[in-house]
């Protein structure tokens, strides 16, 4: 049984293979020529020097508060920037049990009250390598209290020396 037949001399062969190609050449070819433009997607804020107004059908029972718009100005020559007010504490004692570095610059001991987090400056931070987890330490440190926009007033402890316990 011969499932193969052979073409008869003459009879054409219908292919899908060109008439795909013809089709999807002229589907690249439309989408190419369609309606250019060139104005970036927030042409508002190319023409309002970058603010960008997104309020627009927004009454203003529907949101809090209007915001004030934030505008930059020159700083005077001679003044320096304001810096963060800082109260601090006289150094203080205190001994307890090492129990390691929180982070990078921060050193959590274990007081009779509770566990402390203490910053740390980075002489500190090479001292305290040779002190183990669990082993008792007697340190000094300063209390840095810091005036915060969002939150108030910041209590920072700072360590100024750590040893181990004698």
């Amino acid at each position: 049984m011969n499932l193969t037949r052979k073409r008869q001399k003459g009879a054409r062969s219908l292919s899908l293979a060109p008439a795909s190609l013809a089709l999807m050449s002229m589907l690249m070819l439309a989408s190419g020529c369609g309606a250019k433009n060139d104005a970036p997607a927030n042409a508002s804020a190319a023409n309002n020097g970058g603010v960008v107004d997104s309020s627009q059908g927004v009454s203003p029972d529907s949101v809090g508060d209007p915001v004030a718009e934030a505008t930059p100005s020159p700083d005077k020559a001679g003044t320096a920037p304001k810096e963060e007010p800082t109260t601090q504490s006289q150094e203080q004692k205190g001994s307890g049990t090492y129990n390691g570095l929180a982070d990078g610059h921060s050193v959590e001991i274990t007081t009779d009250t509770d566990t402390v987090v203490f910053q740390a400056a980075t002489d500190q931070i090479k001292t305290l390598q040779d002190i183990e987890t669990g082993e008792k330490v007697d340190f000094t440190y300063i209390v840095k209290e810091l005036d915060t926009d969002s939150s108030g007033k910041v209590q920072q402890r700072w360590i100024t020396s750590i040893q181990k316990s004698s």
